[in-house]
């Protein structure tokens, strides 16, 4: 285990100020990782702290580890714009690890959730990114796609769903608010239909699940994607994925590499969890640091 010091940073981005911490090892490898939050309430500490969990414990075996709150997240100021305009904030923060740790020559994306989506949207475009890991992609939007897709139909009449559901083997409570949302949502409809959006920049774009597609299809570097065999959200990933010869071909790329976590959640909330994953990343940082 080598000591490792948390360096605060403070990086500019299009403007405004972003926050981050640098996990440096007293003997950095030639492999470093920036950990991205998914959106919402999230920041660099991650859900759970699982980020900061994840970065000490690489930094501890020598990886250096980057994490930072993109724009309107945590202690960064600015607008928050969301996963899909992710590649500004994702630049500029590459640029100053590299600065910070000069012994790197390699950098990896981590992101989980709608920081997955964001990463597959964006890595593509950016300078200095030469590898990716992607946990359990976001691609629905809303928990309707869940509901009422032919295949979630098809698995409530399996047994072996009703199985895992009342063996309490899905973290409902990670999807309950999407539902109630979803059905608040549904009930809102019903008495007040809602008027036409009017035209804007995410308006003319292409569908974010396009957007990630085109972007991940034209990502040439090594990708590991961490499947939590718990989580309904890497399920339905999956489904997307079946159901499309352009998300297949994109998928079983030689360069893409999947491992499969069992007993992991959507956002590998128990300590067994965290530590399988963690020791994923660790085999491909080394896979990494060997190829360079």
């Amino acid at each position: 285990m080598m000591n490792v010091k948390e360096i605060p940073v403070v990086f500019e981005c299009q403007g405004v100020q972003l926050i981050g911490v640098i996990h440096l090892p007293e003997r950095p490898m030639a492999t470093g990782l920036i950990t991205v939050a998914a959106g919402g309430i999230q920041y660099r500490a991650g859900c759970g702290r699982q980020l900061l969990s994840l970065a000490r414990n690489l930094a501890s075996q020598g990886t250096p580890v980057m994490r930072f709150d993109s724009r309107g997240m945590g202690d960064s100021v600015g607008e928050l714009l969301g996963f899909e305009d992710m590649e500004a904030d994702l630049q500029c923060a590459i640029d100053i690890f590299r600065q910070s740790v000069p012994e790197l020559q390699h950098v990896v994306l981590y992101g989980g959730c709608e920081a997955a989506s964001g990463i597959m949207i964006s890595a593509w475009n950016l300078s200095g990114v030469e590898s990716i890991i992607l946990a359990n992609p976001w691609v629905s939007d809303s928990m309707s796609a869940v509901i009422t897709s032919t295949h979630y139909i098809q698995r409530l009449k399996g047994a072996h769903f009703w199985k895992k559901l009342f063996s309490f083997q899905y973290s409902i409570s990670e999807y309950s608010p999407l539902l109630l949302g979803y059905l608040k949502k549904k009930t809102l409809a019903l008495i007040k239909p809602p008027k036409p959006v009017s035209g804007g920049l995410k308006d003319s774009r292409k569908p974010f699940q396009e957007r990630m597609l085109s972007g991940f299809s034209g990502f040439d570097g090594p990708v590991l994607f961490l499947k939590s065999g718990l989580s309904l959200i890497s399920e339905e990933f999956d489904q997307l994925v079946d159901g499309s010869s352009a998300w297949s071909e994109a998928c079983n790329r030689p360069a893409v590499k999947r491992i499969e976590l069992p007993s992991a959640d959507q956002t590998f909330s128990t300590a067994a969890a965290r530590s399988e994953m963690s020791a994923a990343a660790v085999d491909w940082l080394e896979q990494m640091n060997s190829a360079s």
